[in-house]
């Protein structure tokens, strides 16, 4: 036996004996004439689970049974041996004889065998991961009765309850306190590793102990000292380092994250952590981290799945690999055959099949997402949010719209409650209902968990509510009550920041006075977000004429404190754009177009390059000594990856109203027919290319244009609009329309729209939003001017650089850039954000 483990130790250390690679053969051969020993079969389920090749071929689970049950029985110990893998595949939902595990038959082998303290931890596994048993939900209070009073049981209890605190699930009907679980662990080494991993995740969480926060330093003294204690602090170092936390008053270096993995001998997490510092552009050694490096290292450790990972955040991100663009097919090819790896796959297709992208020349289905995703408690979640996406964006799946109904049953199904309270924000905030109701706002703040996650939603949901002026139970949401409930920990620390710069802003008072910019930049905690916040902030302070430190920002201070990361690298390319379209002098000339596009090509930033192109054109600015054409445009748009369909049509629909003259003979017509074609080539069309569709024939019809060669009248364009499902963009979109009608007295189905009709329609709207009264207002004072429409439709948008949303509900928003309602100057201070691409993540910091 002792000849067989060191081979195994060989084959898992890759090191050579008598002067060659051991083989899982090898290993095999070793264990061969032992028959007293289950550690073959338990290579054998390693090899299994990792999905690692024997002989060239994937270890099927029978085939792990076969070796468990090889003979003799050595003591019955291969009983439990095969219900712990049972247990595992069942988990994973990996087959057994061509058939998944149920959760049932471990449970009855446990029980059979006498295995209570598996059996508990099953239970508690099936709890926490919403694995039903005979039909119905296992409870935390049910998990807690089947441990008994052992040493294991009691560690086992201990690391169950630290999971009902993390995640917000109640015990006896109360949450369980931060020292309720380091109460349970008992004092072992165990029991001492466990408190000190449960104090790094209350540090990191911003949860209190005793009444107070946890600081890093006190995280490093609960460590022990043993090799898993000094894996532990290497572990807590890196996200310390990751999250701008300090160490002895300290910023933790990458150099001394790797030294410190060095110290504790580890293999994978050096690698992992290289992976971060190259997406996130952290230097190590005084150099950055090329992809290669990484995609080597993960190579060298057969990583195959962590590689496959890398290579699709380098697709994402548009890094090279050996000098090329990563493809989404060998992104897709990188994948090993496991069943972690096949949810991941599934992932990786809705993000294509979202995006527009196409997989080996076709555009990826929603029918194959779902296919592609495994029947498990984790596929199933993934597939509840995949059609989550479709129904925001009012997409079809199996020529069917998915209600916001279906969504929200299948969320309470999966009791994936935090995803739960996001969606019906955004049905909330996007005026999608639920049984026929707007959602209010109090139902979405009740819905978020318990959780440290679930209180920053909360938190950031009535940021929002705030800014778009909706009451919470009756009552208007002031950005005092806001910054009160966001939590004390670095994800709460950020949001506040973010609603304070909205607030500084917008002129929204704080406390009854006026936020300064000077008190934004501090609120801001001093990490990678943190530092990307302050730049962007201090960009609109430029762009605004705001002080700062009582100076006026500069161009250059701005460039300056962008982040050497991939967002601050955008943000700077952003930034020039924008100087170059306002005329602002950087370094003491003018930013010039060219050097705009130089950028863009550089970082990949195609559909960046596109939309600058489009502001060139509608700007008449030259490019190089020439105009742009549409045909420029259009083209720019179709080099980026993805389906940008609604920004072509977008583009042209802004041209047209430019083109001042709507006169057939001149391009006004060719505008128009051209962006209705492209919007009807789309095979598959989501909200926003049927509103434009409609907005094409309210342009149509005002300006008596033809599309496909037929006049369009008022009630076609009223039954367009009624088509659409209720929102409150599209809800706006019908406002609108009514107010065109009532101003140029058009007449729809023989009867004039009169001035009541119209202020009617605005009982679509939450009574008391900035929306509905800024709507109002609008048509109080401009009731008499023609033509108004397109002008309120088609100004020119503003961009103000984000990150997109959870449920991010809309293509236009892929770039991060928000479009901002323009409104007559009387009117502006209730300007409210479009709906379109206007996230929460980017203003409160997820």
């Amino acid at each position: 036996m002792n000849n067989g483990k060191c081979v195994e130790d060989a084959f898992w250390e890759k090191k050579p004996l008598h002067g060659r690679q051991v083989t899982s053969a090898d290993v095999l051969r070793a264990y061969g004439m032992d028959t007293s020993s289950l550690r073959s079969g338990f290579f054998l389920q390693k090899l299994c689970l990792q999905n690692i090749l024997h002989n060239h071929r994937k270890v099927p689970p029978d085939q792990v049974i076969q070796e468990f049950n090889r003979k003799p029985y050595r003591n019955k110990k291969y009983h439990l041996a095969i219900l712990r893998f049972k247990e595992e595949c069942c988990l994973k939902s990996m087959p057994l004889h061509g058939q998944q595990v149920a959760p049932e038959e471990v449970v009855k082998g446990f029980q059979a065998t006498g295995a209570t303290l598996e059996l508990a931890r099953f239970k508690a596994e099936c709890c926490l991961k919403g694995l039903l048993l005979n039909g119905r939900q296992v409870t935390p209070d049910e998990v807690v009765r089947h441990f008994a009073s052992s040493p294991k049981d009691k560690l086992g209890v201990a690391r169950f309850k630290e999971q009902c605190c993390l995640r917000g699930l109640r015990l006896k009907g109360q949450l369980v306190t931060p020292g309720a679980v380091v109460n349970d662990f008992p004092n072992s080494p165990e029991g001492q590793l466990g408190i000190a991993r449960f104090k790094a995740e209350c540090c990191l969480r911003g949860l209190t102990l005793n009444g107070r926060l946890i600081t890093p330093d006190e995280v490093i003294k609960a460590y022990p000292d043993n090799q898993e204690g000094i894996l532990g602090i290497a572990r807590f170092n890196e996200q310390c380092c990751l999250r701008g936390l300090s160490l002895n008053d300290q910023q933790v270096t990458p150099d001394a994250v790797v030294k410190g993995y060095q110290v504790a001998r580890a293999t994978l997490e050096p690698m992992r952590f290289k992976a971060e510092c190259c997406l996130r552009d952290l230097p190590l050694n005084g150099q950055l981290v090329t992809p290669d490096v990484v995609v080597r290292g993960f190579q060298t450790a057969n990583a195959t799945i962590e590689l496959a990972r890398f290579k699709e955040q380098c697709w994402l991100k548009g890094l090279t690999l050996n000098g090329k663009r990563v493809t989404p097919e060998a992104v897709l090819k990188a994948f090993p055959d496991s069943p972690e790896a096949r949810l991941a796959i599934a992932r990786f297709k809705a993000e294509c099949c979202l995006k527009g992208f196409t997989l080996q020349g076709r555009r990826v289905t929603p029918e194959a997402v779902l296919k592609a995703f495994p029947d498990s408690p984790e596929g199933r979640l993934g597939i509840v949010r995949f059609k989550a996406e479709y129904c925001l964006r009012g997409l079809p799946l199996n020529c069917q719209q998915i209600t916001p109904d279906k969504v929200v049953a299948d969320y309470q199904a999966a009791k994936a409650t935090l995803e739960l309270g996001h969606f019906k924000a955004q049905c909330c905030l996007r005026g999608l209902p639920l049984n026929g109701q707007l959602v209010t706002s109090g139902a979405v703040v009740k819905d978020f968990p318990e959780s440290p996650e679930g209180r920053v939603a909360a938190a950031r949901f009535k940021a929002e509510c705030c800014l778009k002026g909706l009451a919470l139970n009756g009552q208007q949401i002031i950005p005092d009550m806001v910054v009160r409930d966001f939590p004390d920990n670095s994800e709460g620390r950020l949001g506040r920041a973010h609603f304070k710069s909205e607030c500084c802003l917008k002129g929204l008072l704080l406390n009854g006075l006026q936020i300064t910019p000077d008190e934004v930049v501090k609120e801001f905690p001093d990490s990678q977000h943190g530092k990307l916040g302050i730049a962007r902030f201090q960009e609109q302070c430029c762009l605004k004429g705001l002080p700062l430190n009582g100076q006026q920002v500069t161009p250059e201070a701005v460039v300056k404190d962008f982040p050497e990361s991939p967002k601050g690298k955008l943000g700077i390319a952003r930034f020039k754009a924008e100087c170059c379209l306002r005329g602002l002098v950087l370094n003491g000339q003018q930013v010039k177009p060219d050097a705009v596009i130089k950028g863009y090509e550089q970082g990949g930033w195609l559909l960046e390059k596109a939309i600058f192109y489009s502001k060139l054109a509608l700007n008449a600015t030259e490019l190089n000594g020439n105009y742009l054409d549409n045909k420029d445009v259009l083209a720019a748009f179709n080099e980026a990856s993805g389906d940008h369909s609604s920004r072509k049509a977008r583009y042209l629909m802004q041209r047209l109203k430019r083109s001042q003259c709507y006169d057939e003979t001149n391009d006004a017509q060719d505008l128009l027919q051209e962006a209705w074609q492209i919007l009807n080539h789309v095979p598959t069309k989501d909200d926003e290319q049927h509103q434009l569709q409609c907005m094409l024939q309210c342009m149509a019809m005002q300006h008596g244009l033809p599309i496909n060669h037929q006049r369009v009248s008022a009630e076609q364009v009223l039954q367009s609009i009624k088509r659409l499902r209720r929102s409150f963009k599209n809800s706006r979109l019908h406002f609108f329309f009514l107010a065109q009608c009532h101003i140029a007295r058009q007449s729809v189905h023989g009867r004039q729209i009169h001035r009541y009709q119209v202020l009617e329609s605005l009982q679509s709207f939450p009574e008391g939003s900035k929306l509905r009264r800024a709507l109002g207002c609008w048509f109080e004072h401009h009731s008499c001017e023609a033509n108004i429409m397109d002008e309120l439709l088609f100004q020119p948008e503003s961009t103000v650089p984000g990150d997109g949303n959870r449920h991010s509900a809309n293509r236009a928003n892929t770039d991060g850039h928000d479009h901002k309602e323009q409104l007559p100057p009387r009117c502006r201070e209730f300007s409210p954000k479009n709906n379109i691409g206007y996230g929460i993540r980017r203003q409160f910091g997820q």
